[in-house]
């Protein structure tokens, strides 16, 4: 059996357990969905023509991955002009098996989602002590480093006061006087 399928503005000829390329189609790795514009269903000698679609008749595909064709590239030239531009573009596409062809009961068909993949996230956990003691022992090393950064930015803060003060240098400046001589003829 075999059926046309419109889909992307573009119509495609697909069998059962055919792997065809569409135009993108909005769905994830995995999913099914149902191609329920069908122009003609055809099964030997029987054909079904559709008017402009055969009614109740689908077509049953799975996502095998979302791609990209390959890359055109456009040229743009002007002759005598000085004047190119080159362009490219890659197309989206949809590659999908076909699992089934209905010719009739197509409304009945329901599309099945692919399993979401997990992603897991990692937290921090915090090791609470277990007794009183242990919980005292994490609270004396606390103070112990409290009490060691303020008195290193104590000593911080003398230094730099200390560093700040600095004594005047008076520099005595000679003034001088030149005399020109100059020389005259008589």
């Amino acid at each position: 059996m075999y059926a046309v399928v419109k889909t992307g503005g573009k119509q495609y000829r697909v069998q059962k357990e055919d792997v065809v390329l569409v135009e993108k189609l909005n769905a994830n790795d995995g999913d099914q969905l149902v191609l329920s514009d069908v122009l003609m269903v055809g099964d030997g000698k029987k054909v079904t023509l559709g008017n402009p679609l055969v009614n109740d008749a689908a077509v049953m595909a799975q996502v095998i991955r979302q791609t990209r064709g390959p890359k055109i590239t456009m040229i743009y030239k002007r002759r005598r002009k000085n004047s190119r531009r080159k362009q490219g573009h890659k197309q989206d596409l949809t590659l999908l098996k076909i699992i089934d062809i209905a010719e009739t009961g197509g409304s009945k068909l329901s599309p099945k989602k692919a399993a979401a993949k997990t992603t897991e996230k990692k937290t921090k956990v915090e090791t609470k002590p277990k007794s009183e003691s242990q919980s005292k022992v994490v609270e004396e090393k606390v103070k112990k480093v409290v009490k060691a950064k303020s008195t290193a930015s104590k000593t911080i803060e003398t230094k730099t006061k200390s560093a700040s003060i600095k004594p005047e240098i008076k520099v005595k400046t000679k003034t001088t006087t030149k005399t020109k001589k100059t020389t005259t003829k008589k």
